[in-house]
């Protein structure tokens, strides 16, 4: 009898929340600074890199980089960014993810089987460009093969050497491959992070301690994603503590896509806007107190509020004010609060 009257309280508790948690995740605006779907968000951060001792190794600095930094076009299944990579880049944008297709003996800028109206020439004299009018930066570049070949003899690594030897790009590539290389010797240049095989140039990608959990398969997924975020952030900040000589490159995909959408995953949010509301979990306090005690909670009404989801951008912001030191953190459309806090974690060292 009571196990009955228990389990009816509660179902009624969770109905009633569910109701209040769907108005809720319609009504609140949820507008903040790590998270921006604008073409251009308000940061400035062009010579970031000035200020930092060209002593200082580069896997000790941390810097903010985005996943799929050319995926513009393809609906929201698709789309990771939405700053250009021009913007990227004068927002603080220091480290990029290309995807490359071979196509006719060239690069074709994919995310999966969608073309993303741009080839690696296009990428490159962004960059180029960029670094001719600031030398004090460099850019680090993973470059990797995506989807099919078509009309190619070419193995990927002789393609992408044809481009590094290219006159209008050869000056800009650091053609080192050392992982303790100092920010003096890279000022002005491409560090390549070489996630292909068939060639010894930059630095190999899977010498990176990468946590780079990119699927989900539900919405509620998402917690657990952040904790393996999280626990990303904890282990290269504490690898500080070691010997210089131990120190890693530690990068961190807030990303993931699959069950759901690469916009939610960063937010929280029911629509990709910047200003969108989050999405509710369908869970509540206090019958749910103990869940998900990182996200929070909101719309409270006669002492039941609603948990709603919280996007790993948003997450790591806060979580960024514990910590000294964070690596390479990868992620979708970032905003300039988050941007700006990675950078400032360089004034803490």
């Amino acid at each position: 009898m009571f196990a009955a009257h228990s389990f009816s309280r509660r179902f009624f508790q969770f109905a009633t929340a569910f109701v209040f948690s769907l108005a809720a995740s319609h009504a609140n605006a949820h507008n903040h600074s790590a998270y921006s779907h604008d073409a251009q968000v308000n940061a400035y951060h062009a010579d970031w890199m000035q200020g930092i001792s060209g002593d200082k190794a580069l896997r000790d600095i941390s810097i903010p980089g985005t996943h799929d930094t050319m995926s513009f076009y393809g609906g929201d299944i698709v789309q990771t960014q939405s700053m250009s990579l021009d913007n990227q880049l004068m927002a603080g944008i220091r480290m990029l993810d290309i995807r490359c297709r071979r196509i006719d003996n060239k690069f074709a800028i994919h995310h999966g089987f969608v073309y993303q109206h741009a080839n690696f020439d296009d990428v490159l004299q962004a960059v180029t460009r960029f670094l001719a009018a600031h030398p004090s930066e460099t850019v680090m570049m993973r470059v990797s093969e995506e989807y099919d070949v078509a009309n190619s003899n070419l193995s990927f690594a002789e393609i992408f050497t044809n481009y590094a030897n290219d006159a209008r790009y050869s000056q800009y590539f650091w053609r080192g491959n050392n992982s303790d290389v100092t920010l003096n010797n890279v000022r002005g240049k491409i560090v390549v992070m070489r996630n292909f095989s068939g060639i010894d140039f930059g630095i190999p990608y899977g010498s990176m301690q990468a946590q780079d959990a990119y699927n989900m398969t539900t919405n509620w997924d998402l917690y657990s994603k952040w904790e393996k975020v999280k626990n990303h952030l904890n282990t290269a900040n504490n690898a500080q503590n070691l010997p210089a000589a131990q120190h890693g490159f530690y990068i961190n995909y807030l990303s993931a896509s699959g069950g759901s959408f690469p916009y939610f995953v960063v937010s929280g949010h029911s629509s990709p806007g910047t200003g969108a509301p989050r999405l509710a979990t369908g869970l509540t306090t206090p019958g749910w107190k103990n869940s998900y005690p990182d996200f929070p909670r909101v719309s409270c009404f006669i002492g039941i509020c609603t948990i709603a989801f919280e996007g790993t951008n948003v997450l790591t912001y806060d979580y960024l004010n514990r910590i000294r030191f964070s690596g390479v953190i990868m992620t979708d459309f970032p905003g300039a609060g988050l941007i700006g806090r990675i950078i400032e974690l360089n004034q803490k060292r």
